[in-house]
């Protein structure tokens, strides 16, 4: 004979009606990992905001990019040359991060669509590798290279001086600068 009032494992205590069914169903919520835990507290952001899933949404979230629509729309300029970038070559493997990541139409695109993006992508990178090869490298980290997390190491030093109340390395500032005079060309 068994006991009805025994709980099974991992089932959570709480009143139960006679069919053994919690009561209160009210959906228990989840407090964020780790990660998020860290990024709010790096760049004081509010709990909803989700900036942060890339190196320029976090230069963006730090006020390294400036303020108000300016620096809002420099960021919207680089999340589009990346997606067009990734679009084009195509995610290596699928993550955590998959929602964020641009994927493939399920339907087959025009092939005089799929070259007109094409061309715009080059068009876009190609502004931005005029100015010099600098330029292309440190735009490339800032906005091509997946960095969900952290990085690249001069955006997440910067950061951190600011937190400290230091002044950032001079080399870091430069890679900043060179970054965002690739945005300027774009926006």
């Amino acid at each position: 004979m068994t006991r009805k009032n025994k709980l099974r494992v991992g089932q959570p205590l709480g009143n139960r009606s006679a069919s053994g069914r919690k009561r209160d169903r009210a959906p228990i919520r989840v407090e964020p990992c780790e990660g998020v835990l860290r990024r709010r507290q790096a760049y004081q952001l509010v709990a909803n905001d989700t900036d942060t899933c890339d190196a320029l949404g976090r230069a963006y979230s730090a006020g390294l990019l400036g303020t108000g629509e300016h620096a809002k729309s420099l960021m919207i300029a680089g999340r589009k040359i990346a997606g067009q970038y990734w679009r084009v070559l195509g995610f290596p493997t699928p993550d955590s991060l998959a929602r964020f990541q641009p994927r493939a139409p399920s339907t087959p695109m025009d092939p005089e669509r799929e070259k007109i993006m094409e061309a715009a992508l080059n068009d876009g990178l190609a502004m931005v590798r005029a100015l010099s090869r600098d330029h292309r490298r440190a735009f490339d980290m800032l906005v091509i290279d997946p960095n969900p997390d952290c990085g690249p190491a001069w955006l997440d030093r910067i950061v951190y001086a600011h937190r400290r109340g230091e002044a950032p390395r001079e080399a870091d500032l430069a890679f900043l600068r060179l970054a965002k005079e690739g945005l300027e060309v774009l926006a």
